[in-house]
């Protein structure tokens, strides 16, 4: 097929087959064989294949989108290809040439997809950070658009979907963790703004969920001091680009401070910091995740931390939860940059922690650094 429709939801199922509010996807040509009436399917139930990095690192999301797109899987619902018919399991490839922008990024397990399209089911939960939660905001009055340029967030405008806005309350609006009674105001304002832009959503909010994010909170605080002055000492010899000749003294900058400072050797914000230095002239995404610049502060390092800490919590859902539907929503190409780069699997509950495994992509480490990085991440102190 040579064009994807944008989603739509199912309306009646049957018994066995996709259920009522589950993402129908629909797949129409622009031209049919041999310049033929053009053909059409739509399926459910599809297992949608993640993007890599190229794809994310080429995509530009302030215009309409061309993206290679892969279903596994899928139950056919209709169809006017000859010999398919309707209840069939297919797999499909398109190339969606949308007329919709896509000013939110879902990061899935394997990758990323447009938001709309990371929502494989009714029952997904989008873990949404702050500037996804500005971008519903401003879009949105009761569900309905108010913006006149097409999005794939509009997607979720009738839907009911399901956010979690932990991430925004747990960040806070100081740039510096929150106090109990700034995360509780923090907890009512999302609610308040949610619900007033997609009163159709699902918004996982109450005293329950206060109660854990607060407990995060707790639990992050010593260990966020720690990164913080790690990446304030770092950054005098890092806020301008590392030349390929001072790479070898930067990375050991870098291991020598984490020692310095109690921050592990395994954490993320470790790995983004030799990928700042492993790619010359500044162009690893990870050096503009970390937000280094002249006269660096706090503030600017518990932002850059808060992205890492929605990765690290993005990590410990998939651990927890294996049979959950679950996205990061973004608007942070950086952020999501990193995500893909890093090329995570096997995410594993181990007791109260997640473990996991990586093989970064080139763009964060060059061949040329070989596997140190995973010298640093596994030693043995």
């Amino acid at each position: 097929m040579d064009a994807a429709a944008p989603m739509t939801r199912l309306q009646n199922s049957g018994s066995n087959g996709p259920q009522e509010g589950d993402p129908m996807f629909v797949l129409a040509e622009l031209e049919g064989p041999d310049g033929g009436t053009p053909r059409r399917i739509a399926f459910a139930n599809a297992q949608v294949q993640p993007l890599d990095f190229a794809s994310l690192r080429d995509a530009r999301f302030d215009r309409p989108l061309t993206i290679p797109l892969n279903w596994r899987n899928a139950t056919l619902v209709e169809t006017t290809i000859e010999g398919t018919e309707p209840g069939q399991v297919i797999n499909a490839a398109a190339t969606l040439e949308s007329p919709f922008t896509s000013c939110a990024i879902g990061l899935v397990k394997g990758g990323w997809l447009p938001s709309a399209f990371a929502v494989t089911h009714q029952n997904t939960t989008m873990m949404v950070d702050r500037n996804v939660v500005t971008q519903i905001v401003g879009r949105f009055d009761n569900g309905r658009r108010r913006r006149y340029e097409q999005d794939f967030l509009d997607l979720f405008a009738d839907q009911p979907v399901r956010i979690n806005p932990l991430l925004f309350v747990m960040e806070g609006n100081r740039r510096r963790l929150p106090t109990p009674a700034e995360a509780e105001a923090q907890m009512l304002e999302v609610e308040a703004k949610l619900r007033t832009a997609l009163p159709r959503a699902e918004i996982t909010v109450g005293p329950e969920h206060l109660k854990g994010a607060l407990g995060l909170i707790g639990e992050a605080r010593s260990s966020l001091a720690n990164k913080q002055h790690f990446l304030r000492h770092l950054a005098p010899k890092l806020s301008s680009p590392v030349a390929r000749a001072d790479i070898e003294a930067r990375w050991n900058d870098i291991i020598v401070a984490a020692d310095l400072y109690n921050v592990p050797q395994q954490s993320l914000v470790v790995l983004a910091a030799l990928s700042a230095v492993a790619v010359p002239n500044g162009k690893s995404p990870a050096k503009r995740l970390l937000k280094f610049r002249n006269g660096y502060t706090d503030g600017d390092a518990y932002n850059a931390l808060a992205d890492l800490r929605a990765i690290e919590l993005f990590i410990a859902m998939l651990g927890y939860f294996p049979g959950e539907a679950i996205q990061l929503c973004t608007a942070d190409k950086n952020l999501a940059l990193f995500w893909v780069g890093i090329q995570a699997s096997n995410f594993t509950r181990t007791g109260t922690s997640c473990t996991y495994d990586m093989m970064p992509v080139d763009e964060l480490f060059p061949p040329s650094t070989g596997l140190a990085w995973k010298a640093v991440l596994e030693r043995k102190d």
